[in-house]
């Protein structure tokens, strides 16, 4: 049986775990689409030779004013040896964003976790983090980021450079 002090430490922590999705609620999630360029160091079957082109959507969630968790896949393909030698990569992530005090322009700092799946087999999973820039619209930002991860391989470990670049809704 739980004593008076538990139970008021155990209501206490249901409305905190309440009270937070209320307010993230009022927020509406935010949805970005963009672009990335990137190229892996250091891997050996991890790192093809030459940057990847790719697309990348996120849903990021507002835990409060300052704190978002996002969810975001990426879709990147190594073009630079021609389409026959091409290497297709998805790069799925989940991401704690934290906005930083400032000016017009929201920067922002992020990280987590994801994977870096080529859809030839290998790849492994990945810890990352960054640095971005939102220069807020009307309705819209604009933003850069850069996103390096590592990469945790079988057998190697290697370091994608990412630069990204896109919209926010």
């Amino acid at each position: 049986m739980l004593s008076p002090s538990a139970w008021r430490r155990l209501g206490v922590l249901l409305v905190l775990f309440a009270a937070g999705p209320a307010l993230a609620q009022a927020a509406p999630p935010r949805i970005g689409v963009g672009f990335d360029v990137s190229a892996a160091l250091f891997g050996g079957d991890l790192s093809p030779d030459g940057p990847a082109l790719g697309v990348r959507g996120r849903v990021a969630l507002p835990v409060n004013a300052d704190v978002s968790v996002a969810a975001s896949l990426g879709a990147s393909a190594h073009l630079f040896e021609g389409t026959r030698d091409a290497r297709y990569v998805l790069n799925p992530q989940a991401s704690l964003i934290v906005t930083l005090p400032g000016g017009g322009t929201a920067r922002y700092v992020l990280g987590g976790f994801g994977g870096f799946i080529p859809f030839d087999g290998g790849g492994g999973p990945t810890v990352h983090g960054g640095i971005g820039w939102a220069v807020p619209l009307n309705a819209t930002s604009l933003y850069v980021e850069a996103n390096p991860s590592l990469i945790l391989g079988e057998d190697a470990t290697a370091l994608l450079l990412t630069v990204r670049g896109g919209v926010i809704f």
